[in-house]
């Protein structure tokens, strides 16, 4: 309990910044749409976010290390706070896509810091508990940002001003928290052919997911104002994406724990892919239904990310989980980088029925190679599984810490090796070179 108190400034920042962050990409998006740009103008814009998200993701671990987390964590929050009020002195889409690119690295360097400290107050006891506490803030934290950016009439200033504020508060509690700021080692990366190795499945799903969350966040904006939604409709849109995550997440993954998890990534990644299709039917004068299977929609496509982490970890030692899903995490942000802009740029050439289409598309190819994987490599028993950690979609490298089966390599490091884990999991992969 303890542990969990101790947390409270860390959370209260984390809750301020997502709100901030929800806002963000609702507004952006309708001001974007209202100025009249193009769809590929206006993804590239919002995919700048992704891209740098993973240059933060890459660069301030190197940075903490050196400065340490009060220090960069304030330098973020006002850096990131700045930007959203540059958004009024630069208005064209060029400028817009460097500050969101700003605004990426910033908080892919906030989250950093907030999942580093958790990671070292967190206890065996308290540590899923906090990852747990971790997910639900970020989530509802973003859906009450993107239903705040409801209140936009398309000329007020006012929530750019809330978003700035918001996140100009974040840092306080961070600031005078009374926990000693703990010592920062960048989780190690893996190479792309050991990823391979260990599955090859995870590697493609986490890309193909990257994809997939940048094209939902990153455009669905547009296309709800392309469609003919209100402001506030548009908002309701985008939040039901984050209600759906928050509901089917964690039924998905105890289902997953207790089945083959290949089986109910195949069944999730079908059901995405069906909701999708359906979604390119409905129109605005479907508005409830559309608000259901947009959910729906959400809380399937987005569980993939969580599922194939966890499918990755079931062939390896607790001592490999951490640099392993720290590399999973950044292929997962190459893939949203590509997003953005691929799917803009579809709905210019053809027009805004492609989105769902080309979403969907996606969703059933992802399916075919799972069953292809599934046809190749014999499953896992349910019983060698080990258990689904859920991690937000946004969540960097340094979450990958967070899982509390990592914890059982550092309570054992001195008489438990590889070959006595593969005894305890034959189905562990050994390190090779």
């Amino acid at each position: 309990m303890y542990s969990l108190l101790s947390t409270w400034p860390l959370f209260l920042g984390l809750t301020l910044i997502m709100i901030g962050n929800g806002i963000q990409v609702v507004l952006l998006g309708l001001r974007a749409s209202a100025a009249g740009n193009s769809n590929l103008i206006t993804g590239i814009m919002m995919g700048g976010y992704f891209l740098g998200f993973l240059f933060g993701s890459i660069i301030v671990p190197k940075i903490l290390s050196k400065v340490g987390h009060i220090r960069t964590f304030g330098a973020l929050a006002s850096i990131a706070s700045a930007s959203v009020l540059l958004h009024l002195l630069f208005i064209d889409p060029f400028s817009w896509g460097i500050l969101r690119m700003i605004t990426g690295f910033c908080y892919a360097g906030m989250f950093i810091v907030v999942e580093s400290w958790l990671n070292e107050r967190a206890t065996n006891e308290t540590r899923g508990r906090i990852l747990s506490v971790y997910m639900i803030i970020t989530m509802a934290g973003l859906g009450a940002g993107q239903l705040i950016s409801g209140f936009d009439d398309g000329v007020s200033l006012n929530l750019f001003l809330l978003a700035s504020i918001l996140v100009s508060l974040a840092v306080v509690p961070v600031l005078i928290t009374a926990s000693k700021a703990p010592d920062f080692e960048a989780p190690e990366m893996v190479s792309f052919r050991r990823l391979i190795q260990i599955s090859p499945l995870a590697l493609i799903g986490l890309l193909v997911t990257g994809i997939v969350v940048a094209m939902l966040l990153g455009v669905g904006t547009i296309y709800a104002k392309n469609i003919g939604l209100t402001t506030g409709q548009t908002s309701l849109f985008m939040a039901s994406v984050t209600i759906g995550v928050f509901c089917l997440q964690y039924p998905i993954g105890r289902i997953s724990d207790r089945l083959d998890r290949r089986l109910v990534i195949l069944g999730t990644c079908s059901s995405a892919a069906l909701f999708a299709l359906i979604l390119n039917i409905l129109g605005k004068d479907n508005f409830e239904l559309l608000l259901l299977f947009t959910a729906l929609y959400g809380g399937t496509s987005l569980t993939l990310y969580s599922l194939f982490i966890a499918h990755a970890n079931d062939y390896l030692t607790p001592s490999q989980m951490v640099s392993t899903s720290s590399s999973l995490l950044m292929v997962n942000g190459v893939g949203a980088v590509i997003g953005a802009p691929m799917v803009a740029a579809s709905m210019d050439l053809i027009g805004d029925w492609s989105y769902f289409s080309l979403i969907g598309s996606i969703h059933f190819g992802l399916a075919i190679f799972i069953l292809y994987r599934m046809m190749t490599r014999p499953s896992i028993p349910a019983e060698a599984q080990g258990p689904l950690i859920l991690l937000p979609e946004t969540a960097t490298a340094t979450a990958a810490s967070l899982n509390p089966e990592t914890e059982w390599i550092e309570n054992n490091k001195k008489t438990i090796s590889e070959e006595n884990s593969l005894e305890r999991n034959p189905y562990f992969l050994k390190e090779t070179n």
